[in-house]
């Protein structure tokens, strides 16, 4: 009985701690720095399918892009205002565990941490999960083993900071000794450009929530007429795809596989590796990878 009075007298001095974030508002500006990724990535593809000939090239940059973007943003938040976009946006700042302000090596760390590192696990996922797996080397750690273990310390970093045995949910903050409080009121009245962008993430959460919302998508999908067969762009009257065959080798098809962002079916020897050189259906010069590819068991018995 009386290591739960302990026990609730201690939470009971965690929530009245006023510098202190709460769960809520550390989960919300996570989800908003993904959200703002997420966003930004749509609208490249968007472009690329509607002018693939002009904008095509914009989506196999897109990460790039989304790189470049994120270095002058966040460091723009954190050299004005000691924090990130969204932990700006929700009122929290990054002092060290002193409660010192950043210094400008903690925050050229703090800049790394928050657009370089989410790019180069994105490329290191992208890359392992290409990679097919071999059956008879058996690594004693593979890359989503190493993940499973990185997500798992999270997951306890983020338990001991609710239960208040840490100072900071996550175990990056935690080895650049940095950790979020509320920051104080300074905003300045009047609309400025940063407070347009801070209004404009309400924005993008909806659009996060509405691409996302697997009952508005079957909706949308239902509702619209069935396609036209895509538009080719090849120009070369012998280069055009001939009936029964691929388009790239001219010959029956063999294994035979659709492209889904097209539709056009080719030989799967012929069009995997096109893809992975140039990102497009040759057709249609729409964005395509190999992930898009499907089988077709036409002549499965």
């Amino acid at each position: 009985m009386i290591i739960m009075a302990e026990r609730g007298a201690h939470l009971s001095q965690l929530l009245l701690d006023s510098s202190r974030p709460s769960i809520f508002e550390l989960v919300a500006q996570e989800g908003l720095n993904q959200a703002l990724r997420g966003t930004i990535k749509f609208f490249f593809r968007v472009c690329a399918n509607h002018y693939p000939e002009t904008l095509g090239v914009t989506f196999r940059w897109a990460n790039e892009i989304q790189l470049v973007f994120d270095c002058l943003l966040q460091s723009y938040y954190l050299r004005n205002h000691g924090a990130s976009f969204a932990e700006n946006f929700y009122g929290l700042e990054r002092v060290t565990k002193n409660d010192c302000r950043l210094n400008g090596k903690a925050k050229l760390c703090s800049l790394i941490s928050l657009s370089v590192l989410p790019y180069a696990l994105l490329k290191l996922d992208a890359y392992f999960s290409k990679r097919q797996p071999s059956t008879q080397q058996h690594p004693v750690m593979s890359f989503s083993s190493i993940r499973f273990i990185y997500d798992l310390i999270v997951l306890i970093n983020w338990m001991l900071y609710t239960w208040g045995k840490s100072v900071t949910h996550s175990p990056v903050l935690h080895l650049l000794g940095v950790k979020l409080k509320h920051g104080g009121e300074n905003s300045s009245p009047g609309i400025s450009l940063t407070k347009i962008i801070e209004m404009s993430a309400f924005f993008i959460q909806f659009l996060e929530w509405w691409f996302t919302n697997q009952s508005s998508q079957a909706k949308s999908m239902l509702s619209l007429p069935i396609p036209p067969p895509p538009h080719s762009v090849v120009q070369n009257q012998n280069s055009k795809p001939r009936t029964g065959a691929c388009p790239l080798c001219q010959q029956q098809w063999k294994n035979e596989c659709v492209l889904r962002v097209s539709g056009y079916v080719f030989c799967y020897r012929c069009i995997l590796p096109y893809l992975k050189e140039n990102s497009k259906c040759p057709i249609s010069k729409l964005p395509a990878t190999p992930n898009d590819l499907i089988r077709i068991f036409a002549n499965a018995e």
